[in-house]
């Protein structure tokens, strides 16, 4: 092997990347995260303007019919389902 070819195998072995790139397999990671949080949040959202849409709807009737008492329980099984359903979504992998 000449001195030329030397210089450049060593240069060439110069701008091998690494085996492992913790940087770029974090930013990988923070990507999927980032795009599963966004996933969750919409479910929530979606789910949140479903519920107060179906109370809106709903809730005079039964207030007319049920009392007062109606809108408070109606809002505690809301809240109650939403708080469950938030604690299976912070185990599950999405």
């Amino acid at each position: 092997m000449t001195d030329a070819d030397a210089r450049l195998k060593a240069m060439f072995e110069a701008d091998i990347p690494p085996t492992t790139d913790a940087r770029f397999r974090l930013e990988v990671l923070e990507r999927i995260e980032r795009r599963s949080a966004r996933r969750r949040l919409a479910i929530v959202l979606g789910a949140g303007a479903v519920a107060t849409a179906g109370a809106a709807t709903l809730g005079p009737q039964l207030t007319a019919s049920l009392g007062g008492g109606a809108m408070v329980a109606i809002g505690l099984v809301i809240a109650g389902v939403a708080t469950l359903w938030g604690m299976m979504q912070m185990h599950s992998p999405i």
